[in-house]
């Protein structure tokens, strides 16, 4: 809470005094993580002349959405008409989690080895871009262990999933998992989930970030390019 506290008064005072430049506005969420051997900071990446932009029903909503007396550096596109929406929920007692609970969650494993950010998607796609921390394991890799063997060796064991017998495992070393792929109409994700529920994996030991990379870009938090 302390540490909560100072963030969110330096990061009001930065904030005031560029007030008057072309520069990032700070927010109290910021996460410090480091990622591939380097430190690095998870933040909204805003540009303070956005704060100048009329925040109300019709500037957002009406006529060409948004606007185009909004400057082209306070929007964002994406492709809305793509997949299935997903459902709030998966299976019981599975956390879906929201932008706050999953910053909160890879500041969490910076200091805890038992838990994983786990992007599901392709690889192209993680390679195009994705959350800070985020390991890609491609759903399928659990979805289709037949056709992929060796990979489907390697997620076990980078899991800490023991292998006791020929479909059974042992979850008892399993680790904590957060899941997401491209957003709320991306079935990737789910499709792990249900893998790895199949397979006998600790409900508990599961999280699941519904909004995915969309939801992500949307409040504007930092991505990188995966490697």
């Amino acid at each position: 809470m302390v540490k909560k506290t100072i963030i969110l008064l330096l990061s009001t005072v930065l904030y005031l005094s560029a007030a008057d430049k072309n520069t990032t506005i700070l927010h109290s969420d910021d996460v410090e993580v480091t990622y591939k051997g380097k430190p690095m900071v998870i933040s909204r990446e805003m540009d303070s002349r956005c704060r100048d932009v009329a925040f109300n029903g019709e500037t957002f909503w009406s006529q060409d959405f948004p606007k185009k007396s909004v400057p082209s550096f306070c929007k964002k596109t994406f492709i809305t008409t793509a997949g299935m929406i997903s459902p709030m929920h998966t299976y019981e007692g599975i956390e879906t989690f929201g932008e706050v609970e999953v910053l909160d969650f890879i500041e969490e494993a910076q200091e805890d080895t038992t838990m994983m950010l786990i992007d599901t998607r392709k690889p192209n796609w993680y390679h195009a871009r994705t959350i800070p921390t985020a390991v890609n394991i491609p759903f399928f890799y659990l979805d289709n262990p037949k056709k992929y063997p060796k990979e489907f060796v390697h997620t076990l064991k980078l899991l800490n999933i023991q292998k006791i017998a020929k479909g059974k495992y042992d979850f008892s070393h399993a680790k904590i998992l957060l899941l997401f792929c491209n957003a709320t109409w991306c079935l990737q994700s789910t499709k792990m989930i249900d893998a790895l529920v199949s397979m006998g994996y600790p409900h508990k030991k599961l999280k699941w970030y519904r909004g995915g990379l969309q939801a992500w870009l949307n409040v504007s938090l930092t991505t990188v390019t995966g490697n």
